[in-house]
């Protein structure tokens, strides 16, 4: 109890001195000299404009001017080290409750630093001891690389991990705060002479301090800043392709039909934001192809509107006695067949009509056939068919646009294309060198690309067995892959909780968006291309704008990894598949329409309501059934799939 009272009368000085600087700032901000200058005589409040009078410049010329760094090599010693951070870390403790969280979120490239920094010192004892007291507050947030970090015991061990070293050594580590925080931060370690601290930060860390009120979470979202702003401001052509026939007669009735409306108003051209037809080589559409087109057309003339006051039917398929086997769910758009991948290799194809699955004629029946329809007999037609070929489990497999191919991806670090007229291996695609985790067919067919555990994404075509371009940036498992509806980029998502956006001509990586706390395990783009879709293990959706490069919203309410993601046709409904065995639908049209309105407010507004975030519309639960795929049909009827885990 004497122990407590005496410490109680420095706590209520520290805190004190936190309220003056605080106050100080507004005065300063508002213009209230007289008050300013009153507050400085009787309380020693050391704001910026004084810091600037001993030769440090104001927060908006950056820490890296600001922090006169006068360091020794006592500094470092790990007891220093260690007195140091765990004195900042108490403090951020007992600090206001407005500013913790963005406190908290701005020590932890400290924390990584100080770790490394005994490391490079080769003081390893001392560096694991620092690291198990204080990762804990950290791993939540950061689950990806502090275990990346608990690998790391020497310095040849670091030297190696070349992730880490990028990210917080070679380059400067971005993280923001209000002009609150910072005066709080910069007061601190000033009053508390933490030199070591300062020196950190002025190497290693890229604070924008910024006017406002504080995030109100600790958010996952400190980057390499230079590198993301610059990819960030590439131009991205996210407008749709128009489908024009080879005498232009579509484009002339669309031009007369905007002619007949509202003529008068001027309207800006899509071309500007749609890239040109030619840009990606594709071949000519097919017979099979232009029947396929027809009938997508036809259904989606007979599309229900959805939105918030009208929610989607939802048609779920669920497999029995297939636990821990069924590694992979896939289903056609018109609802006709299902596929499945399985740890024991095998691929399985299922008709979900009751004409069962088509099988080719004998080939002496074929000559003089010339229509697709005609190839196939009409007795004795099977449920289902199994394919084998991979030497390892299936992790995903996807039904072409045209419905006469499947892709498949294994632990073999192969692909292999199948036919569904043959129901046999066609083409086998090797160039990864680890397991692949997923694929994804292009919208307009031809191209498709693939996701490996070797880092990279890959792209290909159907007539030839090498990679057409290697998508090499992320710093861990490429776990999933979509194309943009108009064929022109590739999105990929990563155990390093980053998406990134790749244009297919030139290869090269056009956005990047980090937020995510945890691997990156599902995508989907909205009908337009603006807006794209991401979800994975840290149970969160966020919506991102592609052509501004931001984040829009974090979507809360899954209790597990979310593991499908799927746009309705008109993208006003955002559907999701979850491990906690339910199917969510979310109201994207309030999201999409809004984008203008700051998301950490909106972040903040949804903590307020509790965990599940406002635009959630309904939940589709399961009796014990975890959702592997969902998916929107041209008609809008939600369709998903699942395996029975039976408890």
């Amino acid at each position: 109890k004497k122990k407590k009272s005496a410490r109680l009368p420095e706590e209520k000085k520290k805190m004190s001195s936190d309220l003056d600087r605080i106050v100080y700032a507004y005065l300063k901000k508002r213009g209230f000299t007289e008050a300013r200058i009153a507050l400085e005589k009787a309380s020693p409040v050391h704001g910026i404009d004084q810091f600037t009078a001993t030769g440090m410049p104001t927060p908006e010329m950056g820490i890296a001017n600001q922090i006169a760094s006068a360091a020794t090599p006592e500094d470092f010693t790990p007891e220093s080290i260690e007195a140091a951070y765990t004195s900042l870390n108490k403090w951020i403790g007992q600090s206001l409750d407005k500013y913790r969280n963005e406190l908290y979120a701005a020590i932890y490239p400290i924390f990584v630093n100080c770790f490394l920094e005994m490391i490079i010192r080769g003081k390893e004892e001392e560096a694991r001891k620092f690291f198990a007291a204080h990762s804990m507050l950290h791993e939540p947030y950061h689950k990806q690389q502090i275990e990346q970090l608990r690998a790391i015991h020497t310095a040849d061990q670091l030297a190696q991990a070349t992730e880490i070293v990028d990210v917080f050594r070679k380059k400067k580590y971005r993280t923001k705060l209000c002009n609150y925080s910072f005066e709080l931060l910069w007061g601190h370690c000033q009053d508390n002479k933490l030199v070591n601290m300062q020196s950190l930060m002025n190497k290693h860390m890229d604070i924008k301090v910024y006017s406002g009120k504080p995030r109100q979470k600790y958010d996952a979202e400190g980057m390499v800043g230079s590198i993301v702003e610059s990819v960030n401001q590439k131009k991205v052509l996210w407008g749709l392709i128009e489908d024009v026939d080879d005498d232009g007669e579509e484009a002339e009735e669309a031009e007369d039909e905007s002619k007949k409306k509202k003529g008068s108003k001027k309207r800006k051209p899509q071309e500007t934001v749609a890239p040109s037809r030619d840009r990606v080589p594709l071949p000519k559409p097919r017979g099979r192809e232009l029947e396929m087109k027809i009938q997508t057309l036809r259904e989606i003339r007979s599309r229900v509107p959805l939105g918030p006051t009208a929610l989607p039917s939802c048609c779920f398929y669920t497999l029995f006695n297939a636990r821990d086997a069924v590694q992979c769910v896939d289903i056609t758009p018109d609802t006709t067949l299902m596929t499945a991948g399985f740890a024991d290799s095998m691929l399985r194809v299922w008709s979900l009509d009751s004409a069962g699955l088509p099988l080719l004629l004998p080939a002496d029946e074929l000559q003089g056939l010339q229509e697709y329809e005609e190839l196939f007999g009409e007795q004795d037609r099977p449920s289902q068919r199994d394919l084998y070929g991979h030497s390892g489990p299936i992790y995903a497999a996807k039904f072409s646009t045209d419905k006469s191919f499947i892709l498949s991806t294994s632990q073999d670090a192969s692909a292999r294309l199948w036919s569904l007229a043959t129901y046999s291996n066609v083409a086998c695609y090797k160039g990864h060198n680890y397991p692949v985790w997923d694929c994804a067919f292009s919208p307009l067919g031809f191209y498709f690309a693939t996701a490996s555990h070797d880092r990279t994404a890959r792209l290909w075509n159907t007539e030839t067995v090498q990679p057409l371009r290697v998508f090499a940036g992320h710093f861990s498992d490429v776990n999933c892959v979509e194309f943009h509806p108009n064929s022109n980029y590739v999105a990929s998502g990563s155990s390093d909780g980053s998406c990134r956006l790749w244009d297919v001509q030139s290869g090269e990586c056009v956005r990047i968006f980090e937020g995510h706390r945890d691997s990156v395990q599902s995508l989907t783009f909205s009908d337009d291309g603006k807006f794209l879709a991401s979800a994975g293990d840290d149970k969160n959706i966020i919506l991102w704008d592609l052509s501004a490069g931001k984040r829009l919203k974090m979507l809360r309410g899954h209790r597990d990894a979310v593991t499908s993601l799927n746009f309705c046709g008109g993208s006003t409904l955002l559907a999701s598949g979850s491990m906690d065995c339910s199917v969510r639908v979310w109201d994207a049209k309030t999201v999409l329409s809004g984008r203008d309105q700051d998301y950490d407010k909106d972040d903040e507004d949804d903590e307020l309501q509790g965990d599940e975030s406002h635009e959630l519309l309904a939940t589709y639960g399961t009796k014990s059934t975890p959702v592997h795929c969902t998916k929107f049909t041209h008609a809008n009827l939600l369709l998903a799939g699942g395996v029975f885990t039976a408890t």
